[in-house]
């Protein structure tokens, strides 16, 4: 967003603002109004001076130069941080909430993480973009993936302003998740599935969803992805059919429709959970829903950390918690 567009905002606003007659509400008011101006105008840069020309292009998913790739699905409590390695290559989705900023980067340097080929927040929610700020300044990122929000969707809370400031002082390429995309990490193709739209109420259904194919392997990652923007996905005709599906929003009886599952006929579902978290995730309706497509569900509440291995034919899981 351009300055002058921010301007505008703010004096569109500072108007209804006349009619508050207290000191005291005038101050909370416009602290408010000048909180959301900033976190619009950061985003306006953030977007529009990085560019968003995909960092690169599909290589058909031939997985015979290398000999495996490696998705990590790392035991963060409730909220997502999946790892994956491929040929060298590192893709970051997610960091969880704040307070396991540490943990994050410590297994990244214990696996030897020193660049990051892409960073994906799948969306502005604090249990998925927590922990990014710091993961931004520990390591360098040449290309950050993230959904661009409407002015109503943005967030206005302190992790989402510090997430900003970090992908602003990366240098990274920023892109905004379109539908269609498609790029390389390693030997192995990714592409953007949704968001289809960006009208959704609840930025849970602005998730960035992605197919990720490395030989005849596949794995899909849906982030907080609920009914509603499976059935756009869907309508929208993309693939998404997998061997592993990250189930969306910790296995929330919102998500893993029935629809969806049975378009996706997942061979291993993985749940990325908290140990008696309070809002009783997984849901017994979703975990119902997944059994009938496979009995191989993996819950990171106690698996602990899931590493499933490809070499492009084959799937191999093993987990912390053994």
């Amino acid at each position: 967003m351009k300055r002058k567009q921010a301007i505008e905002i703010a004096e569109a606003v500072s108007k209804t603002g006349k009619n508050i007659k207290s000191t005291k509400g005038k101050v909370i008011y416009y602290g408010l109004v000048l909180a959301v101006v900033a976190i619009v105008v950061i985003v306006g840069f953030v977007f529009g001076s990085q560019g968003e020309t995909p960092a690169a292009t599909p290589n058909g998913g031939d997985a015979s130069s290398v000999s495996y790739c490696k998705v990590h699905y790392i035991d963060v409590g409730q909220g997502d941080c999946e790892l994956v390695e491929c040929d060298g290559k590192f893709m970051l989705i997610d960091a969880s909430e704040n307070g396991y900023e540490n943990e994050i980067i410590n297994y990244l340097k214990k696996i030897g993480v020193e660049k990051l080929e892409y960073v994906v927040a799948s969306h502005q929610h604090s249990d998925h973009i927590g922990g990014l700020a710091e993961v931004l300044e520990e390591f360098e990122a040449e290309n950050i993936i993230m959904p661009r929000l409407t002015k109503e969707q943005t967030p206005t809370n302190s992790t989402y302003k510090e997430f900003l400031k970090a992908v602003q002082g990366s240098g990274a390429k920023v892109i905004e998740a379109k539908v269609g995309a498609k790029y390389v990490l390693g030997t192995a193709d990714f592409e953007i599935l949704g968001p289809v739209t960006n009208d959704a109420e609840d930025i849970n259904n602005m998730s960035v969803v992605m197919r990720l194919d490395f030989g005849e392997n596949s794995f899909l990652f849906t982030g907080d992805a609920e009914t509603e923007e499976e059935n756009e996905i869907l309508e929208n005709g993309g693939n998404v059919d997998c061997d592993v599906l990250k189930t969306g929003h910790h296995g929330s009886g919102t998500s893993s429709s029935k629809n969806f599952l049975n378009a996706v006929t997942p061979d291993i579902c993985i749940i990325s959970v908290g140990a008696d978290n309070k809002y009783g995730h997984p849901h017994d309706n979703a975990v119902k829903r997944m059994q009938k497509q496979t009995d191989k569900i993996y819950r990171t509440d106690i698996c602990g950390d899931i590493v499933i291995e490809s070499d492009g034919e084959n799937l191999t899981v093993s987990y912390e918690n053994q």
